[in-house]
């Protein structure tokens, strides 16, 4: 079954992620119907780049209202700017769509002050009380999770039950706490993914400039313990520099262009893994496919635990 599919933030600006979705979603078969810019020319431009790089024939418009006026769509892409992703992420749930957001899930102009916690997670909850009722699936893009079954073959001796420590190096082209609004969501995505709901606690920011920041931590599970370092470092680099470690087995992610093709890998051996963007898409659409819910409890925790590290970075 094919898929109707609009996207908010189709462009390709500063770090977007919006061309190379609206990519993904054409190689798995479905429609990209529409495109919603901020104004004309800037939907103009999307629409053109996409079809002079991907082949892709779409539609520009400037509002979600105009573009469901002219066409039925199954569910919505929020590739936008973190700050726009709460209007709409509400309009598409008032309109019964499906959602597949970049991360984070919604995080106010990182310019301005935070809000305060329990604010912040209303507003959030508010949403997914509606995914709830509308029947909805809301599936943020977090995607190195689904690269820990390529992981496992490097080092397939690591017993999982006796985790104890993570680390995460991630390469946003942002700086300052940006680069926590952009990039923390894939540190902590791993961690529930690894050992499920936690808590943070001791966080301490080391080696902080505009260019880079450090922050460690425990996670406190059900289980046990982890030590956890997540570390940014500003870079213009394409494709951008990224790796993570669990206990003392690391991995280094390798994109070779202008295939893109990508690898894991380790001291001794590397093993080609699918693009993870991809297959997060995938099972977004599986998702919607078998009729489930929004999983709420992973969406809340990293909500929770994004909002503590910038609190405790500023």
């Amino acid at each position: 079954m094919s898929f109707k599919i609009g996207i908010v933030g189709a462009a390709r600006r500063h770090q977007g992620t919006g061309p190379y979705i609206a990519r993904a979603i054409n190689q798995l078969g479905h429609d990209i119907v529409g495109i919603i810019g901020t104004t004309r020319d800037t939907a103009l431009e999307a629409s053109v780049h996409l079809e002079q790089q991907y082949g892709i024939r779409t539609q520009g418009y400037t509002s979600l209202e105009g573009l469901l006026s002219e066409h039925d769509i199954d569910a919505l892409v929020i590739s936008s700017p973190p700050e726009t992703h709460l209007t709409y992420l509400e309009k598409a749930l008032n309109n019964k769509l499906h959602v597949f957001c970049e991360k984070p899930l919604w995080w106010p102009d990182s310019a301005r002050d935070i809000p305060e916690t329990m604010e912040y997670l209303a507003k959030i909850q508010r949403c997914l009380d509606m995914a709830e009722q509308n029947q909805c699936i809301i599936h943020l893009n977090t995607q190195w999770p689904y690269t820990l079954a390529d992981f496992y073959q490097l080092y397939p001796d690591l017993d999982t039950a006796e985790i104890t420590h993570f680390s995460m190096n991630l390469c946003p082209q942002s700086d300052g706490v940006s680069m926590l609004v952009d990039a923390a969501s894939h540190g902590l995505s791993m961690l529930y993914q690894l050992v499920g709901q936690g808590d943070l606690t001791d966080i301490v920011f080391t080696d902080i400039s505009s260019e880079h920041v450090n922050a460690s931590f425990k996670y406190k599970h059900q289980a046990g313990l982890i030590r956890v370092t997540l570390g940014f470092t500003s870079s213009q680099a394409i494709p951008k520099p990224a790796s993570y470690k669990i206990n003392d087995c690391q991995v280094d992610r390798i994109v070779s262009l202008p295939e893109y093709q990508i690898k894991l890998q380790s001291h001794e051996r590397s093993v080609t893994v699918r693009d993870p963007l991809l297959v997060s898409i995938e099972d977004f659409i599986a998702s919607i496919q078998a009729g489930l819910h929004t999983d709420i409890m992973p969406l809340m925790s990293g909500c929770r635990h994004l909002h503590q590290l910038i609190e405790s970075y500023r």
